[in-house]
């Protein structure tokens, strides 16, 4: 099953900004409705939906930049939301969205992703409200998350994801503020 490729960093790519994208999406969608599991997220449609969102926007992305076939792309999102909803795997939302800094990273699996859909004029309202989740992660036994709140609370989103993230897109960042707010 292993394909041969001279682009492999279009391939680790694909892996953060689909599997690992999602999978984030899935738990601080999850956690936002009190979902113990990622297998209990994906029983909620809503929340399915939106994981599945930020992984056709991300995706975007990857069809632009390295000329994926958008057919085989979707399948491949397919087949990671068929394993997220594996019931025989039991997959904590806590251990799934620990780390929370690392995970909006600039170079992580939602800020580098929103930097390609900004670079491509793509759609990214999906990906903008799978941040504002990340942001209203809470887990009292994860550092990054008491660290996140923490920080959160005293300075605001704007200066948390310029903090954290080194994202500082005034337009995108009120997007993001609004999108918390609605959360």
């Amino acid at each position: 099953g292993m394909i041969a490729t001279d682009k492999l960093m279009a391939f680790i790519e694909r892996k953060l900004f689909t599997l690992n994208t999602g999978h984030a999406a899935l738990a601080y969608f999850g956690k936002l409705a009190d979902k113990k599991t990622v297998g209990e997220a994906m029983q909620d449609d809503s929340i399915r939906r939106a994981a599945k969102e930020v992984m056709k926007e991300s995706g975007a992305v990857l069809i632009r930049r390295y000329a994926f076939d958008p057919a085989a792309h979707r399948a491949y999102i397919d087949k990671i939301l068929k394993r997220f909803a594996n019931p025989y795997l039991r997959d904590d939302i806590d251990r799934v969205g620990r780390q929370p800094l690392r995970k909006l990273g600039a170079q992580e699996r939602f800020i580098k992703p929103l930097c390609g859909m900004l670079e491509y004029s793509l759609p990214h309202d999906a990906t903008v409200r799978a941040i504002a989740a990340t942001l209203h992660y809470h887990n009292a036994d994860d550092p990054q998350a008491v660290e996140m709140q923490y920080y959160l609370h005293a300075h605001g989103v704007a200066a948390t994801l310029a903090q954290y993230s080194d994202f500082t897109d005034a337009a995108v960042v009120a997007e993001i503020e609004a999108a918390y707010q609605t959360l």
